[in-house]
């Protein structure tokens, strides 16, 4: 993963609860991926909900909520590697630039999206070639 840009916006509040703080708002950033076809570089901006809770019992354990560990003698905390797993989750497996991404030729290399070549589909071994000697009756 590849940010665009120099920094990530948070714009996050605070609110105490009844064992805590929950802490929720949005993360914002411009990151580069690379198109898995094509292997172009595409910038693409990300805005992400945040939401995570700040306690300073350990015995609160909940499953489907960030739940963080803030000791009462504390008085800040990094909430940086919470926002780069969101950041991280986020990130697509299998990223395109478009739908319609030609990709490269698999002879030349030629990104398919920008020029044609004249590359011939190569005919050489394949394991499906054992199919064509089938006869259907």
């Amino acid at each position: 993963m590849v940010f665009a840009a120099d920094h990530i916006q948070c714009e996050l509040s605070a609110q105490i609860v009844q064992f805590g703080f929950q802490v929720s708002g949005e993360i914002k950033a411009q990151l580069v991926y690379e198109c898995v076809r094509c292997l172009s570089k595409n910038p693409f901006d990300l805005t992400l909900p945040m939401k995570v809770w700040l306690t300073a019992r350990e015995e609160i354990s909940t499953d489907d909520q960030d739940v963080i560990l803030f000791p009462d003698h504390q008085d800040q905390i990094d909430l940086s590697a919470s926002i780069a797993d969101i950041i991280s989750l986020a990130e697509p497996m299998n990223p395109i630039c478009e739908e319609e991404c030609k990709g490269l030729c698999p002879q030349c290399g030629t990104n398919l999206n920008l020029t044609s070549c004249d590359c011939k589909p190569d005919e050489g071994d394949s394991p499906w070639d054992v199919l064509k000697n089938i006869k259907s009756e």
